[in-house]
C-alpha cells in the first residue's frame, strides 16, 4: 500500500493548484492526505477547484494532514464527512468554510500553534458537541461556528483579541461561554453569541469589551428570559449590561486559572490601588504565582487574612514579582497587587513549580556564520530572546499537566536558559543541534548556518591566473571566482630522444627525463614530452636532463605567434653523467633503469656506442 509522505524523493500525489501542497487518496484506509509545506490555496465552492467535493458520501474516513502546512485554505474541507482529522502543529490558519459541514465529527482539538480560526470556518458544524480551542488563537472570526447547533460549551483563550461578527450565531445547545481569564482583552463583535438561547450566564472579563447584542438575545432581538451577566464594575460590558437592561452582578476580584496568561494595564487612574487576584489550587503542590511585562510591580500573598509573602523585584533585570509557594488544595489565597509609580502593561501567570519534562514543540533557527563572533580560537553565536520569540514550548509538569507555551525568557519561576557551551562544541556550518534548559529540564532544537565568505585578491602571477579566494569566516569552507587572466605568454615544445648524439630524431620517440627552470620556477615534462612554460619577456630557460648533458633554451616571445618550439631532441643515454656514453651506461640501464624505463629505451644507444667507438 502506498503512503503519502512529505518527502521530495517519493511519491506527493497531485498538486493543489499552483501551491507546494498536494493531495493523495488512499482507498486501502479512505484516507485523503494532504502533503507539502505552507499553505493550502483557497479554493471556490465547486468540483472544479475541490476535486472531492462530490465524492460519495463515506469515502473520506480520515483525513491527515502533514507538518509543514501552515494554512486549510478557503473551503478545502467543506462537507467532507470524515469521521477523524489530523492536524499538523505547523498549522497556524484555518480558512473561510475550511472545515464548514465536516459533520462526521463530535469532538475537535485544535493544535496549539493556530492563531486565526477565520470567517464561517465550522459553520454549520451540526455535530459538533466540544472544541477545545488552544491558547494561541488570536482572532475567531465571523460566523466561524455559526449554527454549530449540539454544541455545548466553549472556553476561550486569553489569546483572543477578537470574537467575530455572530461567531457563535444559532448555537441554540451552548449552555456555558468561558473566557479564560479574568481580565483578557477580547473585544467580541455584535451578535457574537445571538440566539444561543440556552446560554443563560456568562462573566465577562474586565478588559473585554462588548459590540450590539453581543450577549443575551434572541433571534427576536429580545433580552433572553433569565439571562445575566457577571461584571467587573466600570468595565465595558458593565456598561453594555446596564445599557441594555440585562440583569447583572459584581465581582470584585480576578479569579486566576493555571497555565493561563493574565494580561492587564496598569493606567495613571489606578497607580495608587492594589488590584485583587485570588487563586484556589486543585491539588497540594508548590506553585510559582508571577508578573511578566513593562511594568515594575509588588505583590502580596495572604491565606485566610494573613499575609504569608510579599514579592518585589525577582532581580536586577526583572521587575516583575514572582511567589514560590507551597499550596494547599482548595484554599483561597489573595494576591494584592500595586505598581512601584509605573504605569504600562502586564501579564500574571500560575503554574505548578516542579518541571518534569521540556520539548520544543515549534522552532528552528537559522542564521549566517558572519553572524557570529570571534572568540579565542572559536566563533561564538549570541542566541537572543527576540530570536527565540517566535519558538513554542511544551512543558510537562510534574503533576501530569502539559502546555504548550509561546517562549518567553521566564517561565513557572524561572529563566529559560541556551544551554549549549560553545567554548568547548562550537556550531558548525550545516545542521546543528542546540539546546533550551529550565529548571534542569533540556529541550533541543533545530539550527542552521549558513555560510559566510569574505574574500581576498590573489593577483595574477607569471603562471597563473588571479582570482579572489572566498573563505567562509566560521568553517574555512572556500572557493575561487573572478578569475582575471595572467598576462604571460605561453611557450610550449615537445622534447624528443637524440637518436645518434648530433641532434636527429627522425622517429621523436618521445623524451621525459628533464624538467626546466626559468626564474627560479620549475617546470615539469609530461609522459608524452610535452612542456609548457610561461614568461612576460625573451629569456633563457635551461632543461636539466637527468639522462645527458643540460640544455639552454633561448625563448622569444617579441614576434605575435602560439611559441611552439616543436620537437627539441635531448641525449638520453648518460646514464651515470660522466658525460660519456659508454658499455657502463648500458650495464646500468640494463640492470638498474630498464623496468622503469622500459625495453624499447636502449633501442638507439648503440648508435653512440659505434660511432664512440668509430
Amino acid at each position: 500500500m502506498r503512503r503519502f509522505v512529505a518527502s521530495a524523493q517519493e511519491y506527493k500525489g497531485t498538486q493543489i493548484k499552483n501551491s507546494t501542497t498536494y493531495y493523495y487518496y488512499d482507498t486501502a484506509d479512505k484516507t485523503l492526505y494532504i502533503n507539502g509545506n505552507g499553505d493550502i490555496p483557497n479554493l471556490s465552492n465547486s468540483t472544479a477547484s475541490i476535486p472531492w467535493l462530490e465524492w460519495e458520501s463515506g469515502k473520506i474516513q480520515r483525513v491527515v494532514v502533514s507538518e509543514g502546512i501552515t494554512s486549510l485554505g478557503d473551503y478545502v474541507f467543506y462537507g467532507v464527512q470524515a469521521k477523524e482529522f489530523v492536524l499538523p502543529t505547523t498549522l497556524k490558519r484555518i480558512g473561510t468554510y475550511s472545515l464548514s459541514l465536516t459533520n462526521g465529527m463530535t469532538e475537535w482539538n485544535l493544535p496549539f500553534g493556530i492563531e486565526i480560526i477565520d470567517s464561517n470556518a465550522f459553520n454549520n458544524c451540526v455535530k459538533m458537541k466540544s472544541i477545545t480551542l488552544p491558547k494561541s488563537v488570536k482572532t475567531i472570526g465571523d460566523r466561524a461556528f455559526a449554527s454549530c447547533t449540539s454544541l455545548e460549551s466553549i472556553v476561550i483563550p486569553s489569546s483572543v483579541e477578537k470574537v467575530g461578527s455572530n461567531a457563535f450565531y444559532r448555537c441554540t445547545s451552548l449552555s456555558s461561554a468561558e473566557f479564560a481569564s479574568p481580565t483578557q482583552k477580547t473585544a467580541v463583535g455584535s451578535k457574537a453569541f445571538y440566539g444561543c438561547t440556552s446560554l443563560l450566564n456568562v462573566t465577562l472579563p474586565s478588559n473585554a469589551s462588548c459590540d450590539v447584542m453581543s450577549f443575551g438575545y434572541n433571534i427576536s432581538n429580545k433580552v433572553i428570559d433569565g439571562f445575566s451577566l457577571k461584571v467587573y464594575s466600570e468595565s465595558q460590558p458593565y456598561y453594555y449590561a446596564k445599557n441594555n437592561g440585562i440583569l447583572y452582578s459584581l465581582l470584585l476580584s480576578f479569579d486566576l486559572n493555571e497555565c493561563v496568561e493574565n494580561p492587564n494595564t496598569i493606567t495613571s487612574d489606578i497607580i495608587n490601588d492594589k488590584l485583587h487576584y485570588t487563586f484556589t489550587p486543585k491539588t497540594n503542590q508548590r506553585y510559582n504565582i508571577y508578573s511578566s511585562g513593562e511594568c515594575d510591580l509588588k505583590a502580596q500573598l495572604y491565606l485566610d487574612g494573613k499575609l504569608i509573602a510579599e514579592s518585589d523585584d525577582i532581580d536586577k533585570s526583572n521587575s516583575g514579582f514572582c511567589f514560590d509557594e507551597i499550596m494547599q488544595k482548595g484554599k483561597k489565597y489573595d494576591i494584592y497587587v500595586s505598581s512601584v509609580k509605573m504605569t504600562g502593561d502586564y501579564s500574571i501567570f500560575v503554574y505548578p513549580s516542579e518541571i518534569s519534562a521540556l520539548s520544543v514543540y515549534r522552532g528552528s533557527l537559522t542564521v549566517s556564520a558572519a553572524d557570529s563572533k570571534q572568540d579565542g580560537n572559536k566563533r561564538i553565536f549570541l542566541i537572543t530572546d527576540s530570536m527565540l520569540g517566535g519558538f513554542i514550548l511544551s512543558v510537562s509538569f510534574a503533576d501530569g499537566q502539559k502546555e504548550e507555551i509561546y517562549y518567553s525568557r521566564y517561565i513557572a519561576g524561572d529563566y529559560v536558559k541556551n544551554a549549549d557551551d560553545q567554548s568547548e562544541k562550537p556550531f558548525s556550518c550545516g545542521e546543528n543541534e542546540a539546546h533550551l534548559s529550565l529548571k534542569g529540564c533540556n529541550a533541543s532544537y533545530p539550527f542552521t548556518v549558513k555560510h559566510s565568505y569574505v574574500g581576498e585578491v590573489i593577483n595574477p602571477t607569471v603562471d597563473n591566473d588571479g582570482y579572489t579566494l572566498y573563505t567562509c569566516v566560521n568553517c574555512d569552507d572556500s572557493y575561487k571566482a573572478d578569475f582575471v587572466e595572467t598576462t604571460s605568454y605561453k611557450v610550449t615544445g615537445r622534447f624528443v630522444m637524440d637518436e645518434d648524439s648530433y641532434g636527429a630524431h627522425e622517429n621523436n620517440i618521445a623524451y621525459s627525463q628533464a624538467y626546466i627552470t626559468l626564474d627560479g620556477r620549475r617546470y615539469n615534462v609530461n609522459a608524452d614530452g610535452t612542456w609548457c612554460v610561461r614568461t612576460y619577456d625573451d629569456c633563457y630557460a635551461t632543461v636539466h636532463n637527468e639522462y645527458g648533458e643540460n640544455a639552454r633554451l633561448y625563448l622569444s616571445v617579441d614576434e605575435k605567434g602560439s611559441y611552439d618550439y616543436g620537437n627539441i631532441a635531448l641525449k638520453p643515454y648518460d646514464m651515470n653523467a660522466d658525460g660519456v656514453v659508454n658499455a657502463k651506461d648500458y650495464l646500468i640501464y640494463y640492470y638498474e633503469k630498464r623496468d622503469t624505463l622500459g625495453d624499447d629505451y636502449w633501442q638507439f644507444g648503440n648508435n653512440y656506442l659505434l660511432r664512440r667507438r668509430s
